[in-house]
C-alpha cells in the first residue's frame, strides 16, 4: 500500500451506511444506531481509509478518561491484504499518543489477533459469545428494576469498581436512547447489579451485565423472561465459571470467542463480577 493511493479521513454519519454494509458481510450485530453512538460519544475518533478514491474500511476509538477503546475496525472483502486495516490501526494509534492516551483495548477476533499482537497488544483475558433463544421461566425473579436516572451516579461507581474504567458517558448514552431495555437490582443503600440490552442486526445484545453474583445471576434470568422467543448474544468472561454455567442452564451454545487485548498500562477487571460484557465496540 502506498502513500498516493490511500487516505485515511474523518468518518461522517454519510458513511455509516458503508459502515454497516462492511459489518453484514462479516455478519457483525451493529445496526445504525451503534454507528450513531459512536461518533456521538466520539465524533473526532471515527476513520474511513479510501483506497483509489473508494471506501475501502473503517475504525474507530473511544476514549473514557485516560483508557481508549478500540472498535468498528473493518476491510471490504474485496480490498483486503493490501495493509488497509493495519494502516487504520497505525493512524487511530497515532491520535491516541497525540492525546497522551497510554492505555488502549480492544476484543479480538481470532483473525484479528496476529495483527494487534504486531502492533503491541498483548492477551488479557478471553470471552465467550453464546447464541440462544431463551425459554421463559414460570416466574421473574424478585427485586429486578427498571433503571432511573437518579441511579446513574451508583451505576458509574459499580461499572468502574468492575471493569477499572469510568465509562460515564456511554452508560449515560444508555439510559438517555433506550431506558427501557435497563434493569438493575438494589439494596436500600447502593445497586447491587445492572443489566441493559439493545437490538442488533443478528440478535439482541445482552450486556454490559456487571455487579455481585447474587444480582447478575436474576438480572439475566429476567433477561431470559424478557426475550423469551428471541435470538438474544452475551459475550461472557470464560474465567467467570458462575456466568459460564449459567449460560449452559440457558441452553445457550458458544458460537465464538474473543480475546480481550491491551496496549500500554494493564487495566485490571474483577471478573467475578463481570457477566457480560457490552461488547467489542466498547468492552
Amino acid at each position: 500500500m502506498t502513500g498516493e493511493i490511500m487516505h485515511i479521513r474523518a468518518l461522517t454519519a454519510e458513511d455509516i451506511a458503508f459502515g454497516l454494509s462492511l459489518c453484514a458481510q462479516n455478519r457483525w450485530n451493529q445496526l445504525e444506531p451503534d454507528w450513531q453512538r459512536q461518533l456521538a460519544l466520539e465524533p473526532a475518533g471515527c476513520f474511513v481509509a479510501e483506497h483509489d478514491g473508494q471506501r475501502a474500511g473503517t475504525a474507530c476509538f473511544c476514549t473514557f478518561g485516560a483508557i481508549a477503546w478500540i472498535n468498528l475496525v473493518l476491510v471490504e472483502r474485496t480490498m483486503r491484504k493490501q495493509g488497509i486495516g493495519t494502516a487504520l490501526l497505525r493512524h487511530v494509534l497515532d491520535a491516541l499518543d497525540a492525546r497522551g492516551i497510554t492505555s488502549v483495548r480492544l476484543d479480538a477476533t481470532a483473525l484479528g489477533q496476529p495483527v494487534y499482537a504486531r502492533l503491541g497488544f498483548a492477551p488479557e483475558f478471553t470471552l465467550a459469545r453464546f447464541a440462544g433463544v431463551p425459554a421463559p421461566t414460570a416466574d421473574s425473579p424478585a427485586g429486578v428494576e427498571p433503571v432511573a436516572l437518579s441511579d446513574l451516579p451508583a451505576l458509574y461507581a459499580l461499572d468502574e469498581a468492575v471493569t477499572g474504567t469510568r465509562r460515564d458517558k456511554l452508560l449515560r448514552h444508555f439510559l438517555e436512547h433506550a431506558p427501557a431495555t435497563g434493569r438493575k437490582i438494589a439494596s436500600p443503600n447502593q445497586v447491587e447489579g445492572f443489566c441493559w440490552a439493545r437490538p442488533g442486526a443478528n440478535a439482541w445484545h445482552i450486556g454490559p451485565v456487571q455487579g455481585s453474583p447474587a444480582a447478575c445471576r436474576p438480572l439475566l434470568l429476567d433477561a431470559a423472561n424478557r426475550f423469551a422467543g428471541q435470538r438474544v448474544y452475551i459475550d461472557v468472561p470464560i474465567a467467570n465459571a458462575e456466568a459460564m454455567a449459567l449460560m449452559e442452564e440457558l441452553r445457550f451454545t458458544e458460537e465464538r470467542r474473543f480475546v480481550r487485548m491491551g496496549r500500554g498500562p494493564r487495566v485490571v477487571e474483577q471478573l467475578h463480577h463481570f457477566w457480560g460484557s457490552f461488547g467489542p465496540e466498547k468492552g
